[in-house]
């Protein structure tokens, strides 16, 4: 099912498993129409599912990933490990099989010493790259972006953000995360997500009904993160269909 609230298009699949395949197969698309895609890709469990369909098809019928640049949507600040939670799950899940140089990888130095001067660094370096082809992410339970908590400007950028508690509990639950967790992340910022020339919203299961029901109700202002895309000029949210409210 296709509809649109706006600018932006809602995709729901029958299931969990379409969603990764309508996930993967975007990606592809854009790979091959732009070999040199630069791209923020997501952690979580979400695109999961997605990551294990690109690397089936990567061995049957394999694509060059090699020019592709990737960046991060978010990462845990310390305690988190130097090379941080997300992207450990970036390398093992996508990296490890894809090929990407490591000169073309570029994920948040959570162990800079000067975090806020990282940030800024990183927003620089995403303008040398061009801008973001494409960013994929998820939608938090609280209609958070990336870790932009309800509250955040829609003219954020790169920066160094306090994470609530709800948003904190829900981490611990993910598998990935093997340790303590920080109650501040390094992000995308709103406005850096709007620049992108498209955006793909993965949103599965009933635990995101809420949220996404609150998105496609219209512009929620700060109190709704997520709907800072209803603004976007090309923007996709694919959802399974236990995110959808009846």
């Amino acid at each position: 099912m296709t509809s649109a609230a706006g600018l932006l298009k809602l995709v729901v699949t029958p299931g969990p498993a379409e969603l990764a395949e309508a996930a993967a197969s975007l990606v592809r698309a854009r790979l091959e129409a732009k070999p040199d895609l630069v791209m923020a890709v997501p952690a979580g469990r979400t695109p999961r599912p997605m990551y294990a369909l690109l690397r089936e098809r990567q061995a049957r019928e394999p694509v060059d990933y090699s020019r592709m640049r990737v960046f991060c949507i978010d990462e845990l600040c310390p305690p988190a490990p130097r090379d941080g939670y997300f992207w450990r799950q970036i390398k093992a899940e996508f990296l490890a099989w894809a090929a990407v140089p490591a000169e073309r990888c570029h994920p948040f130095r959570v162990d800079a010493a000067d975090l806020e001067a990282m940030c800024r660094g990183y927003e620089a370096t995403i303008a040398e790259a061009g801008g973001l082809d494409l960013v994929m992410l998820g939608l938090g339970p609280n209609a958070h972006l990336a870790s932009n908590e309800p509250g955040a400007g829609f003219d954020s950028t790169v920066r160094v953000v306090p994470l609530l508690a709800e948003t904190v509990r829900y981490i611990l639950t993910d598998e990935v995360v093997q340790g303590p967790v920080s109650p501040r992340a390094v992000t995308l910022g709103l406005a850096t997500i709007m620049a992108a020339r498209e955006v793909v919203v993965l949103v599965s299961g009933r635990g995101k009904r809420e949220a996404l029901r609150r998105v496609l109700a219209g512009p929620g202002g700060v109190a709704v993160p997520a709907s800072a895309l209803l603004g976007h000029s090309k923007c996709t949210i694919l959802a399974d269909r236990g995110a959808v409210a009846d």
